[in-house]
Formats: C-alpha cells, sequence, structure tokens
C-alpha cells in the first residue's frame, strides 16, 4: 500500500512538474477534452488559475525549448 501511495505521489508531483514547464499545452488539452459542463467549468478555472499562477511565478517554456531545438536540428 505505501508503495502505491509513494508511486501516486510521484506521478502528481511529475505531472504538476511537466505542466510548469509545458507552456500553453495544457489549456490546449483543456479545452478538448469531452466532459460535460459540470466538470468543464471547474477544471477550466483550475487550468486558468494555475496558468497565471505559473505566469507569475515566470517559469521558462521548457518543453517550447526542446521543441524548437529539436525543430531546428532535424530542419523542420
Amino acid at each position: 500500500m505505501a508503495r502505491n501511495l509513494r508511486f501516486f505521489l510521484t506521478l502528481c508531483a511529475a505531472l504538476v512538474l511537466l505542466w510548469a514547464f509545458s507552456g500553453e499545452r495544457i489549456v490546449d488539452w483543456a479545452f478538448e477534452l469531452p466532459l460535460p459542463d459540470a466538470l468543464m467549468d471547474p477544471l477550466l478555472t483550475a487550468v486558468f488559475w494555475g496558468e497565471d499562477l505559473k505566469a507569475a511565478l515566470g517559469l521558462p517554456d521548457l518543453f517550447g525549448a526542446l521543441r524548437d531545438t529539436l525543430h531546428r536540428l532535424a530542419g523542420l
């Protein structure tokens, strides 16, 4: 049970870190979800709150920088 909890907490932390450095991808993902309005409104509120927090912290868009570097190296 403790291993499952540790795995779950590590997964959640990794997802938060991935989101924090992934640019605008989370907003695009949230808008594409086929959820009923009762779930979509709180989800979008949380996403926009998180995006505002991320902008206030001034975190860089590492995902976008990596993508641009890979595209440049591949000649795309």
